[in-house]
């Protein structure tokens, strides 16, 4: 899988140091809360009471996994003498509200499905390097993850009344986050053509703006 093979490339960058592994682990926390206010508001927007039950049992373990998440940071951090990034704190996006249940799982199951194989890269990362304490962490998160996987699989087939359709709604949700991704990378690289654009232009006009004030140097004191 994709996800897995870019994590087990980055994973030598994102973790080279206490630092950086610090600062990733707490990224991890993030995403996870995030993750849990998304399933709290489905819960309470649900209209079938199972369903319902299943998001709020994900959010308590996705809440779980923004603690330890933070809990590991924050051990990282005291290690190098630094204060903890402190509790994850984060908004939400209402997906429930503006994608609809099928859009709302078929988002999740796919987030959860990266995640999962991101972890497994990570877990095979440490493994390597002999940190037995973040790989059983990464473990213990693998195995809630497959949970979460098969449950919203599951559901949502359920919700978009068969295989077929929950197929096409997956398909669909990739094409979303493809769109997504795609246009926050236009914006990262208009933001650095406008930046290297503004450098060009000062240094452009810098030789004529020192001709000027040379030729015409400006007038100091008061003038009638």
């Amino acid at each position: 899988m994709l996800a897995y093979l870019l994590a087990r490339i980055t994973a030598h960058l994102a973790f080279a140091t206490r630092r950086r592994t610090a600062r990733h682990l707490f990224s991890f926390a993030l995403t996870e809360h995030e993750s849990m206010l998304e399933l709290r508001a489905a819960a309470a927007q649900c209209a079938s009471p199972e369903r319902a039950g299943l998001y709020l049992v994900h959010a308590i373990e996705e809440a779980r996994h923004a603690t330890t998440f933070a809990a590991h940071s924050a051990e990282l951090r005291r290690a190098l003498g630094k204060p903890a990034y402190g509790h994850p704190r984060t908004g939400s996006e209402s997906l429930f509200e503006r994608l609809g249940e099928e859009g709302f799982l078929a988002f999740v199951h796919r987030g959860e499905q990266r995640g999962r194989a991101q972890f497994q890269a990570y877990s095979a990362f440490f493994e390597a390097r002999g940190n037995v304490k973040l790989k059983a962490m990464f473990n213990a998160i693998i195995g809630d993850e497959l949970g979460h996987e098969a449950y919203t699989r599951r559901l949502l087939v359920e919700v978009s009344g068969g295989e077929k359709q929950a197929r096409r709604a997956l398909r669909k949700m990739a094409l979303r986050e493809a769109v997504r991704r795609w246009r926050r990378a236009g914006q990262g690289l208009a933001r650095v053509v406008y930046a290297v654009g503004m450098l060009a232009l000062y240094a452009t006009l810098l030789p004529f703006a020192i001709i000027v004030r040379l030729t015409k140097p400006a007038l100091k004191g008061w003038r009638p």
